[in-house]
């Protein structure tokens, strides 16, 4: 049998801190340090000159050259408003995310010894479209071929369900907290298969709001020193420092109960210490709010029949704070288990994109054996088991394990992690309404047939729109909600396409419509709508505003042939 041998990397590209893994000829996960030797590189990009420097450098010039450096930037990712301002010019979340891809394959081709670029990517479970967009888009901005989009909390239970597989179901409790984002997400995971029963979250919170907390709480430390009531966070170079200044104290004060730092400001330097207990108090609010997510979760699990978790397995950085195991435990009942946090993300995803070179091998051999050119993995015939055992033993002896090729035949089912519908004006009505048509949480892939019908005599287009949002109301509940004139409430939806059906001239009122809605195994959402007698239609993949248009393109394209990426 015929084997790509080819690396595909798997890359936590986090808030703060991002990762990247590869398989190694063991057939482990394993984490490849940056050139500095660092496990994790600070997700910062530093503009200087004609080099971009990504990392921990960058992050230390963060204080000096303020307007230069740009963190944080994956918050802002779809967002088409939202530009980072310096001297090469204003520059999309998206653009700035590329080079911190680029570094982490740089230097992990550099560590293997040859050139890649097939890479899997995680984001949020809760991203939403757009933002899975510009996830990808920022890849291929670097010169990548991204695989896959995958979700974080999806990635660190395939790193933990694969390597603790057995004949037992499990369903495991992910609760991750990172830098910049909270997924909470109850999993089954059982022999053969992985399955995301429910998801939710916040992709504005994380980490970067405890360190806030804790800015302010120096801030105020500060002011009783020194005191000083100058704006720090008017003052770009002061709020780096406090952030820096931030950060570290939050980390010791996970394994110390007293923390001290030292600030400079206005000529002097000041000794500002906080307390465990000082930090836990300015921030019970953030916390609070997780257990609020993950109570809403827990009650969609239960809708679904999953009543009860096995496991907590706690991801991300940020639920290293002693604060958040123990909150778990005190509401749960169940003592959380800290699992490779800070990696188990690109494990995941590097275990993703190996399995998906094993995958594409076997499909093509039992497609050669059967001569059915449809043959899935993910569907399979009795006819095609054969073939399939005789695929794998090829396998085998091309040298490749029985572990290696369970996992890659392990199939994961991840849901939609937001609600879809469409915009109609019933005949006969004024009022626009939405109809929901695929529910936040439900299985992927599936497929949704809404029918609809011109609203007067000889209309000649029909407007069709595709909303987003977080509802989980029956459809008739939803269509009493009234949008306002834009067509779109931000208690109902945001509007994320929207195209004119034209029709022929002289149809009644009444004529018969249909909008389908098909979304794939990686949340992608594709939609028809045609006008049935005649057969016409209008066909789109989701694109929405993150995608850039050709000048901008371009203007990226020359800029990027400019910089050094260091």
């Amino acid at each position: 049998m015929k084997i790509d041998k080819k690396i595909v990397l798997g890359i936590d590209l986090g808030t703060t801190y991002s990762c990247v893994a590869y398989i190694d000829e063991a057939g482990k996960p394993v984490v490849i340090p940056n050139s500095s030797h660092e496990r994790t590189t600070p997700s910062v990009v530093w503009f200087d000159d004609n080099h971009v420097i990504v990392g921990s450098e960058a992050k230390g010039m963060a204080s000096v050259q303020p307007t230069e450096v740009a963190s944080f930037v994956k918050r802002y990712m779809g967002d088409d408003s939202y530009f980072f301002e310096c001297k090469k010019g204003k520059l999309r979340p998206e653009e700035v995310s590329s080079y911190i891809l680029r570094k982490l394959v740089k230097d992990a081709s550099e560590a293997l010894g040859q050139e890649i670029r097939d890479v899997v990517i995680t984001c949020p479970a809760y991203f939403f479209i757009k933002e899975r967009e510009a996830t990808k888009r920022a890849g291929e901005m670097a010169g990548l071929n991204v695989v896959q989009i995958l979700n974080e909390p999806t990635a660190a239970a395939i790193s933990y369900g694969i390597t603790n597989s057995g004949d037992t179901t499990k369903n495991i409790l992910v609760y991750d907290l990172g830098g910049g984002t909270f997924d909470v997400t109850m999993i089954q995971v059982q022999k053969g298969r992985i399955e995301v029963i429910c998801t939710g979250g916040d992709h504005r919170l994380g980490g970067k709001n405890w360190d806030d907390a804790m800015t302010e709480l120096l801030i105020r430390k500060f002011q009783d020193e020194s005191g000083n009531f100058d704006d720090l966070l008017s003052i770009p170079e002061a709020t780096q420092d406090l952030m820096l200044l931030s950060e570290n104290l939050k980390k010791q004060l996970s394994s110390k109960s007293v923390a001290t730092g030292r600030f400079t400001y206005g000529g002097g330097t000041y000794k500002l210490t906080v307390t465990r207990e000082e930090f836990e108090a300015a921030t019970e609010d953030l916390l609070g709010r997780t257990l609020e997510f993950t109570d809403s979760m827990l009650k969609d699990a239960a809708g679904k029949g999953v009543t009860r978790f096995d496991e907590l397995l706690l991801v991300g950085g940020s639920s290293k704070m002693p604060q958040v195991a123990r909150a778990l435990t005190s509401k749960y009942g169940v003592t959380p288990r800290l699992f490779d946090p800070d990696e188990a993300v690109a494990k995941g995803a590097a275990i993703v994109g190996a399995n998906s070179i094993l995958r594409e091998a076997l499909e093509n051999r039992v497609k050669e054996l059967t001569h059915d050119d449809d043959f899935s993995l993910d569907v399979q015939g009795s006819n095609d088991q054969f073939a399939l055992e005789t695929a794998k033993k090829e396998l085998q002896d091309e040298g490749y394990s029985i572990e290696a090729i369970s996992s890659a035949l392990t199939s994961v089912v991840n849901v939609a992690s937001k609600t879809f519908g469409t915009l109609c004006v019933p005949c006969g009505e004024e009022e626009n309404r939405l109809f929901n048509l695929i529910y936040r949480n439900t299985a992927l892939p599936t497929t949704a047939v809404f029918p609809c019908e011109t609203r007067f005599d000889n209309q000649t287009k029909v407007r069709f729109e595709v909303l987003e949002n977080s509802e989980d109301a029956p459809r008739d509940e939803l269509a009493r909600k009234k949008l306002d004139q834009r067509g779109v409430d931000p208690s109902v939806g945001v509007e994320i396409w929207k195209d004119d059906l034209k029709l022929p001239p002289g149809l009644p009122m009444g004529s018969q419509l249909e909008v389908i809605f098909k979304m794939d195994k990686e949340g992608l959402l594709d939609v028809t709508c045609r006008h049935l007698e005649t057969g016409r239609s209008i066909h789109n993949v989701i694109r929405t505003g993150a995608v850039l248009s050709r000048e901008e393109e371009a203007q990226i394209r020359n800029r990027q042939d400019t910089l050094i990426v260091e």
